[in-house]
């Protein structure tokens, strides 16, 4: 006979909407300073050019704590409406949840590695605060938007 001892019990897989008013805010946060940490980080062992620029509506600019901040913040939102639309389409919302985060992490890696002229120091610091972002964000909303 089969057992499903190990399965994750359905009402642990759903997502408690109500939360997600605090949640947000506090994944937004949480990210924006870690990254702005890693950025300083960056910027102290020179792993971060502030010589190095990056296409922004204002033209060109180097990469910025108000960049950092925004894109943190930006990912937070963008990866809660998501959440919220699997938690209320999926039958596995957590499990799901889970698997596009690590399909978007992924891809997330592939613009820092196209644009020009920059050193691969900083590439990898970039990568960093993707994988930063990611598991703060994930991490807050999988476990605290949880309906227990």
């Amino acid at each position: 006979m089969h057992t499903t001892e190990f399965a994750v019990p359905a009402e642990s897989e759903r997502v408690a909407f109500g939360r997600l008013l605090w949640v947000v805010p506090l994944a937004a946060i949480s990210a924006a300073v870690a990254n702005v940490l890693v950025y300083f980080v960056g910027v102290a062992t020179g792993a971060i050019s502030l010589s190095v620029l990056f296409p922004s509506a204002a033209g060109e600019s180097p990469l910025t704590v108000g960049m950092v901040v925004a894109t943190s913040v930006v990912g937070a939102v963008g990866a809660t409406v998501v959440f919220a639309l699997v938690g209320r389409f999926s039958r596995s919302p957590i499990r799901t949840f889970r698997i596009v985060a690590a399909v978007v992490l992924a891809l997330s890696f592939i613009p820092p590695l196209t644009i020009p002229a920059v050193p691969i120091s900083m590439v990898l610091t970039m990568e960093l605060m993707h994988l930063v972002t990611a598991f703060i964000i994930v991490g807050l909303l999988t476990t605290l938007a949880r309906r227990r």
